[in-house]
């Protein structure tokens, strides 16, 4: 996995949709390589994302599998709603995310409803390696998501 972080807009520019927390963590949305799907979101990893033990800290890697399977939920539904988390389970398999590195997020719908995605997530380091994986229920809004500025 070769990304050039640089290159790609921040997650929310990408989405319409300002969320300060992932704007301030810096996460990146890289189309898929296919041009199908919703995409992935990349991160290089930086010393305010990481733990005592330089890998990249547990909540920042939660987040980005949420992110990545909230993401998922939105691009299978019709009406491309947005979605709340539900609940979320996670499974941390192998340290990583080491300073300078790129790691990506990636999200699977397996099912949803009229009102209820049910998700997978795996996240990944530059070497394809998979570092953690997450499942997820969410429900979808019936209203629409406000774009804000700040």
């Amino acid at each position: 996995m070769k990304i050039d972080i640089e290159q790609l807009k921040l997650l929310t520019e990408q989405r319409g949709t300002h969320i300060r927390l992932l704007n301030d963590l810096n996460f990146r949305y890289c189309p898929p390589a296919d041009g199908e799907g919703p995409g992935h979101i990349a991160l290089k990893v930086e010393p305010r994302h990481v733990n005592g033990l330089n890998n990249t800290h547990g909540g920042v890697v939660m987040t980005l599998l949420d992110v990545a399977m909230a993401m998922s939920a939105s691009h299978v539904d019709e009406q491309q709603r947005g979605v709340v988390t539900i609940e979320m389970k996670s499974n941390f398999l192998r340290p990583g995310g080491e300073l300078g590195e790129v790691i990506e997020a990636i999200g699977f719908t397996r099912r949803n409803t009229r009102s209820i995605a049910f998700c997978e997530a795996e996240l990944r380091n530059s070497r394809g390696e998979v570092l953690a994986t997450a499942s997820g229920t969410f429900k979808y809004l019936n209203r629409p998501i406000p774009a804000t500025d700040a």
